[in-house]
């Protein structure tokens, strides 16, 4: 049973109005036909009553039944003569009676309606009298109503039939097309539902280039928008919530580390001078100082100033932390250092410290072989590269690696390589990661500048 939201449809709204307009043509073209037919029929009847009278009044012929029967079949009409007194004296009806309304002796200029034998005539009469014998006859040409009436029908069916099929026709085209409109609008509609329910990786569905299929492609448009703006917020939250929690850490380490240091310094007093151990630890407190106070400047929403450095001064910081945590964890770790990098300078040592290490040390935990490349690339661009012999990130993860608190580690708070990120779009450069062969590889570049006069001066004289 149709409910009230099915006459709401679309489909019901636009085959309504067309039905019903299709409807009304129809009828009015019907009785428009009818009308015509009936003026058609009137004037083949009037067409036909001028021949018979055209033909039998100045005939000299006595109008005998025969005769009378032989007009009437040829002109498809039934024939009366009467007298003034509207007796019949000769007829084309068989069993008609002798005495008839006596109107039908008075001549008439248009068609009058009569019922004879339980049948309906319309007729019209004129006068004979061409003979001296032969008394002043009124004949009067009748012609069936039904056969009138069947004129007219005939001139109204075919345009009613024609509208009828027109409407039929009509109906199927308009619920063809409305089908396929009301599947696109639905399709449509799921793509609104997707994007409401925060789904914004749409698939466009409609190949056309009219207005639904630019709707559904502004309709995806609007959806990758949502996407990058859904993105950047996530992204922007991550960061500031990433600025929160570094801010944190930094201040317990802080206090951690000058605690240590300070042990450290009394304990080098009662040692040996030849004991470079502890040198090498308060190098490394230093650096891990260093990297705490940029955190919390960052946290705090301001940046250090850049600290230009060579990058074989970086190298050398960087091998003395790497080198000792992986004899400490028992992995081979082999470095691959290009030549001509000793008048290369990068904009900030300590982030490219920060973010190679973070690097290194990711690849330590999980291998048991881990090869660090670095090469001066044309172009004045330094890359390192960092390859891993270990399973690689899970699939999971793969696709957020660089987003904050993205991590497969139980004890990761998914810090480290968005910190990578960071430091290679602040030395103007780029982070990404690959599975080849069975190994993992991530690969930092960034810009560095030579210092020409520095290689002026070391060259050969």
């Amino acid at each position: 049973m149709p409910t009230p939201a099915d006459f709401r449809s679309l489909r019901i709204r636009l085959l309504v109005p067309l039905l019903g307009v299709a409807v009304l043509a129809s009828v009015a073209v019907a009785v428009g036909s009818y009308w015509i037919g009936d003026r058609w029929a009137r004037q083949q009847a009037s067409d036909r009553y001028a021949a018979i009278e055209s033909t039998i009044a100045p005939a000299t012929f006595l109008l005998t039944q025969p005769v009378l029967r032989s007009v009437s079949a040829l002109t498809k009409t039934e024939l009366l003569a009467v007298n003034a007194q509207g007796v019949v004296i000769q007829s084309s009806i068989d069993a008609i009676e002798t005495t008839i309304p006596k109107a039908i002796a008075e001549p008439s200029q248009q068609l009058q309606t009569i019922s004879i034998a339980n049948r309906d005539y319309q007729y019209r009469t004129f006068s004979r009298r061409n003979r001296p014998e032969e008394e002043d006859l009124r004949i009067a040409v009748l012609f069936d109503e039904n056969e009138l009436r069947a004129t007219r029908w005939t001139a109204a069916t075919l345009p009613l039939v024609t509208g009828l099929s027109t409407i039929i026709l009509l109906t199927s085209v308009t619920l063809l097309l409305t089908s396929r409109l009301l599947r696109r609008l639905a399709r449509l509609q799921s793509q609104v539902d997707q994007i409401a329910e925060g789904n914004f990786d749409l698939q466009v569905h409609s190949d056309t280039s009219d207005e639904i299929g630019l709707l559904s492609r502004a309709v995806t448009q609007m959806g990758s928008q949502l996407q990058t703006m859904w993105n950047t917020l996530n992204r922007q939250q991550g960061q500031k919530l990433l600025h929160q929690v570094a801010g944190g850490l930094a201040h317990q380490l802080r206090n951690s580390i000058t605690g240590a240091r300070m042990a450290v310094e009394l304990h080098q007093q009662q040692c040996s001078a030849d004991d470079k151990s502890l040198s090498v630890a308060l190098s490394q407190l230093e650096q891990t100082e260093s990297h705490i106070r940029r955190l919390l400047l960052v946290a705090s929403g301001k940046r250090e100033r850049d600290q230009p450095q060579t990058v074989t001064r970086c190298l050398d910081d960087i091998r003395g932390t790497i080198d000792g945590t992986a004899r400490h964890l028992r992995v081979d770790l082999r470095w691959e250092v290009s030549d001509h990098l000793d008048n290369c300078q990068v904009s900030d040592g300590p982030t490219l410290h920060a973010a190679v290490t973070n690097l290194a040390i990711n690849a330590l935990e999980e291998a048991s072989r881990v090869e660090i490349k670095v090469r001066r690339d044309p172009g004045d661009r330094l890359k390192f590269e960092v390859i891993d012999n270990g399973s690689g990130p899970p699939e999971g993860v793969t696709n957020d690696l660089f987003e904050p608190f993205v991590t497969s580690k139980p004890e990761g708070l998914g810090l480290g390589l968005p910190l990578v990120a960071s430091a290679a779009q602040r030395l103007g450069g780029e982070v990404d990661w690959r599975r080849q062969s069975g190994q993992t590889w991530f690969t930092l570049a960034i810009p560095v500048s030579v210092d020409t006069e520095s290689s002026e001066r070391q060259a050969p004289a």
